[in-house]
């Protein structure tokens, strides 16, 4: 009888540890990814996007959320160093399988121990993706800094404290802040260049606070229904 009940409880492990084990690969895997990282920040999602999004890493697909105003979580980069945005799509030769659009795919080079992805929306290519990436290392964009990113058509100039940054379209820069103890509130101005007037034109003026806590990215973009320039700030802390 003895037996009969140890062999029954044994069945009833093995069992229980199959079922875990099962419920563990279907669980989302922890944010707190070892080794090299990247994180996620998109100017803008477009329509029609989901959000959370699905990153393929190698072979695993992980669900991350996107946001506007945020840098996403950290997800580990896979040892080829290639990191996609993918869309599931129907598969007709094989149903069961599930089969990926790319929406987006960065490469991040060797030697890069943090990075971030940055997510520009495009216009559908052939291909199917609909964002090109931008990738920034990190180690060169700390606490305190902040990175600008014209995506307007027109010429801006950034006035930092007594930092002047020009940028034309396309372009990106990282303001590189002095060594902080303490958080320090700095004069910014934002300009344009007016295409016709030949002049510049003050966009906003205002006092921005730089924290060795974390770094921010402000993106300039053009508003086609009011045919002007826009921005809007990104804010990344520091975790590491």
């Amino acid at each position: 009888m003895k037996t009969v009940f140890f062999s029954l409880l044994l069945v009833l492990c093995v069992t229980g540890g199959t079922l875990t084990a099962q419920e563990t690969e279907g669980t989302p895997e922890p944010r707190k990814a070892r080794g090299r990282v990247a994180y996620f920040v998109s100017t803008s999602i477009p329509k029609g996007v989901e959000n959370p999004v699905s990153v393929l890493l190698g072979q695993k697909i992980l669900r991350l959320t996107l946001s506007n105003r945020m840098a996403s979580e950290p997800v580990k980069i896979p040892a080829d160093g290639i990191v996609r945005l993918v869309r599931e799509v129907e598969n007709p030769e094989n149903p069961g399988k599930p089969k990926y659009q790319t929406l987006a795919q960065a490469l991040v080079p060797d030697g890069m121990s943090k990075a971030l992805i940055i997510l520009i929306p495009v216009k559908k290519t052939k291909a199917g993706l609909l964002f090109r990436t931008k990738i920034k290392d990190l180690a060169t964009f700390k606490g305190g800094d902040y990175l600008y990113m014209n995506l307007s058509p027109l010429n801006v100039a950034v006035e930092l404290g007594s930092t002047k940054i020009g940028l034309k379209p396309g372009q990106d820069q990282i303001y590189d802040a002095p060594v902080l103890s303490k958080s320090t509130n700095v004069p910014v101005r934002y300009s344009y260049y007016h295409p016709t007037q030949k002049i510049w034109k003050m966009i906003s003026a205002s006092t921005v606070v730089l924290r060795a806590t974390r770094r921010e990215i402000c993106i300039f973009s053009w508003d086609p229904r009011y045919k002007r320039i826009d921005y809007r700030g990104v804010t990344f802390p520091v975790s590491e």
